[in-house]
C-alpha cells in the first residue's frame, strides 16, 4: 500500500483516484438506487394489487351469501376470477363457483372451475382440495376411470388419508372390490384417529380376498 508523506499528495491522489474511477462510482450508486426504488415500487404496487384483490374477494363473498347459489353470483364470479391479477383470490372464487355450480347441478361447469383451479392454484393444499373435489365430482357423474385419474396424481401427507379413502370408494363402484379393499387399508394407515368409518368400509369388505 502507497503511503504519503503529506496532505498535499493524500489529495492529489484522491483527484486522480476520482478522475479514473468516479464516473463508475456514480453510474454505480445511481443504478443502486435506481433498483432500490424500483424494488419498492413492485413492492408497493404488489401490496396494493392484493389489498385490491382481497377486497374485491370479499365484496364477492358477500354477493354470494346473499345470493344463495344463484346463475347471476356465477357470473359475478366468472367475471371476478377473468379479471383478477392475484391467482389464489382467484383460485378460491373458482372453488366456491364450483361448489355452487354444484348445487344448481350445473356439472360441467363445476369441473371447468375445478379444472381452472387445479391449472392455476400454487398452494400444493388448495391444489389437493381441487383434485378431491374434482374426483368426487366425477365420480358422481359416472366417470370412473376420470376420477382415478384425477386422484392418482401427487397429494400432500396430510391429504393422504382422504386420497386412499375416496380412491377405494371409487373402486367399489367400479366393482373392483380387491383393490377398493387395498385402498381402505392405505386410507387407514394414513387416518390416525379418523378412522371409524374407513374401518366399517374396510370391514364390509372382510369376505374379498385377492385371487
Amino acid at each position: 500500500m502507497e503511503i504519503y508523506s503529506s496532505e498535499e499528495q493524500q489529495v492529489e491522489a484522491i483527484k486522480r483516484f476520482w478522475q479514473q474511477y468516479g464516473k463508475a462510482i456514480v453510474g454505480g450508486v445511481v443504478l443502486g438506487l435506481a433498483v432500490l426504488y424500483g424494488f419498492r415500487f413492485y413492492q408497493a404496487d404488489q401490496r396494493s394489487t392484493a389489498e385490491e384483490a382481497s377486497t374485491k374477494y370479499s365484496q364477492l363473498v358477500e354477493q354470494r351469501e346473499a345470493a344463495n347459489a344463484s346463475e347471476d353470483w356465477l357470473v359475478q364470479a366468472q367475471g371476478f376470477i377473468a379479471a383478477s391479477k392475484v391467482d389464489n383470490y382467484a383460485v378460491l372464487a373458482a372453488l366456491l363457483a364450483a361448489k355452487d355450480a354444484v348445487a344448481l347441478q350445473q356439472y360441467d361447469k363445476a369441473a371447468e372451475q375445478l379444472n381452472w383451479a387445479l391449472a392455476h392454484a400454487k398452494e400444493p393444499g388448495v391444489v389437493a382440495i381441487a383434485q378431491l373435489r374434482l374426483a368426487r365430482l366425477q365420480r358422481e357423474q359416472g366417470k370412473l376411470d376420470e376420477a382415478l385419474v384425477t386422484l392418482n396424481k401427487t397429494m400432500p401427507e396430510s391429504f393422504a388419508a382422504m386420497q386412499a379413502e375416496l380412491k377405494g370408494d371409487i373402486l367399489v363402484q367400479a366393482d373392483k372390490l380387491v383393490e377398493a379393499k387395498a385402498a381402505y387399508q392405505q386410507a387407514l394407515t394414513n387416518a390416525g384417529q379418523n378412522s371409524q368409518l374407513i374401518q366399517v368400509k374396510l370391514d364390509e369388505l372382510a369376505h374379498v380376498t385377492a385371487v
